[in-house]
């Protein structure tokens, strides 16, 4: 039977099923975050109990931030005008410098350079290794392989390589200290006396035999041996430019050559010898001057055979015009080879035993050890003696009177 005042009409049943009652979902609480993350929970509440559905909300509720404090503000004090940390702060705020633009072509002109040097440096070591492949082959050359002409060549060098022995020849030291001056007395253009501005043909002698000519030819052969010797010698004529009192010439010595007049005195003294003689004005270097004229006296004397003498020295030798005109540290002398008629033989025919006496005379002087003869000893200077026998009446010796000095030449 059916309800009539059921709006609906229900289906009817079976016995056999059972009904089951209907239960509700449960709904998990809502949770405003608002509050989670501004009222955070004390550390007196209670744990609460969540299930499953709770979990994201309680991991969000655990990760909550702090609430943030306020900033303190500092109050900015100011700092001296004149102090390092305003400096720094002055410095860190300014604007830092821009670099300069790159000018136009620069890049042009360092790839130029670069491509120069590059060139330079492949040139270098393509020549560094042609150098090193050319001597490898030449060192595992075989003596097969050359020609004919290339063995005879390499013989000839071989065997002069191993028997003879180069000596190596002295060079010219291009200082003063070994410079030497040599004037060949009356040499060159005459600037004073009778013969000025010709040729001085020094003292005469009747058949034409000149001093310029003895003193020319033993003053080049002097040279000649210095010069071998390694020495830079100066061949000066009698007024050379190069003696000068304004720019006065310096050398480690000077020496000016010269020889004694052709006269006959016809006295009975045999007027034969030589004399030197150095600046005597001057005292800047005379133990070198007297060192000088020692040397010359000394291997002069020891060559030639002739005596010093020294007394018919004349203020023409002692004052010589070219002692004005070196510096006051050039040692210096004048030589007078010997008397062109009393000592002619020598001075004609003998001349090279003069140049030789020279040479070993200032080789004696600039270096003693090159000399390898002993130092010979001093001629004595002897008074001259009249050759003709003496005069005899009632049987008393007349005396002789001293020869006369020759005058200045």
């Amino acid at each position: 039977m059916t309800d009539s005042s059921a709006p609906f009409p229900v289906p009817p049943t079976s016995p056999a099923a059972a009904v089951e009652p209907t239960v509700p979902p449960v709904v998990p609480p809502m949770v405003d975050k608002s509050e989670m993350l501004t009222s955070p929970p004390s550390d007196n509440a209670p744990p609460a109990f969540v299930d499953e559905h709770d979990t994201v909300l309680l991991a969000e509720a655990v990760t909550y931030p702090k609430a943030s404090q306020p900033a303190v503000i500092q109050p900015t004090v100011p700092l001296p005008a004149g102090s390092k940390k305003a400096q720094r702060a002055i410095k860190a705020a300014a604007p830092k410098p821009r670099d300069p633009p790159e000018k136009k072509g620069t890049r042009k002109k360092n790839y130029s350079l670069v491509l120069v040097f590059s060139s330079l440096r492949s040139l270098v070591l393509v020549f560094a290794v042609s150098v090193i492949v050319a001597t490898i082959f030449t060192s595992f050359t075989a003596n097969a392989s050359l020609s004919a002409q290339a063995l005879n060549g390499l013989a000839i060098a071989q065997i002069t390589e191993a028997h003879i022995a180069v000596v190596p020849t002295g060079l010219p030291t291009p200082v003063w200290l070994k410079r030497i001056g040599i004037i060949p007395g009356h040499s060159g253009i005459a600037k004073r006396g009778p013969t000025a501005g010709n040729v001085d043909p020094g003292a005469p002698c009747p058949d034409g035999f000149t001093e310029a000519s003895v003193t020319l030819k033993v003053g080049l052969q002097v040279i000649a041996n210095l010069r071998g010797r390694g020495y830079t010698v100066d061949q000066l004529d009698e007024y050379d430019m190069r003696l000068d009192k304004t720019n006065p010439y310096e050398a480690a010595m000077l020496l000016s050559i010269h020889a004694d007049s052709c006269t006959n005195f016809n006295d009975g003294y045999p007027h034969s010898g030589f004399k030197a003689v150095n600046p005597i004005e001057r005292s800047t270097v005379r133990d070198q001057d007297l060192r000088l004229v020692d040397c010359l006296r000394n291997y002069y004397g020891q060559a030639t055979g002739l005596s010093f003498s020294d007394w018919s020295i004349t203020p023409n030798m002692t004052d010589y015009h070219a002692f004005h005109e070196i510096t006051q540290r050039t040692p210096a002398a004048i030589i007078e080879l010997g008397f062109l008629y009393y000592d002619r033989d020598l001075l004609e025919h003998h001349w090279d035993k003069a140049a030789e006496g020279v040479t070993n005379g200032l080789l004696c002087f600039l270096d003693p050890k090159a000399l390898a003869t002993d130092v010979p000893t001093v001629i004595p200077t002897l008074p001259p003696t009249k050759v003709s026998a003496p005069t005899v009446s009632n049987n008393a010796v007349k005396p002789t009177t001293a020869p006369t000095k020759k005058a200045a030449r």
